[in-house]
């Protein structure tokens, strides 16, 4: 076999190599997102709050009696309005629109809130 030839083989083989080592990097991060991005858990395993960063802020809703959701400036921390949700026993879901926030509790509505105000909207 000649040089060139055994030249390409190597370098064939470092690529093949940076692919491997790329997609173990991309799982790894995967996993750890997935980890980071777990609620608080019960007992039970059961997740029990949902987030939704969307535009500088982050909106969480969290299970308990009262159930409630938080919204939080990103950059400040600082909390800009809460509302109560009355007593939640499973996981709460959210959806952020332009105006609202949906928060779904076993599947079905629950409650929307105006995204600025967190004021229920009827």
């Amino acid at each position: 076999m000649t040089e060139e030839g055994k030249s390409g083989k190597r370098v064939v083989a470092v690529l093949l190599g940076l692919v491997l080592v790329a997609a173990l990097i991309a799982w790894f991060g995967a996993v750890q997102l997935e980890k980071s991005n777990r609620a608080v858990q019960d007992a039970g395993g059961e997740e029990l709050s949902a987030a939704v960063l969307s535009e500088g802020v982050l909106y969480e809703a969290q299970s308990g009696d009262p159930g409630l959701v938080v919204a939080k400036d990103v950059g400040s921390g600082k909390e800009l309005w809460r509302a109560e949700l009355g007593a939640v026993a499973s996981k709460p879901v959210l959806s952020v629109t332009e105006e609202l926030i949906e928060v779904q509790i076993a599947g079905t509505p629950w409650m929307t809130l105006d995204r600025s105000t967190g004021e229920p909207v009827e």
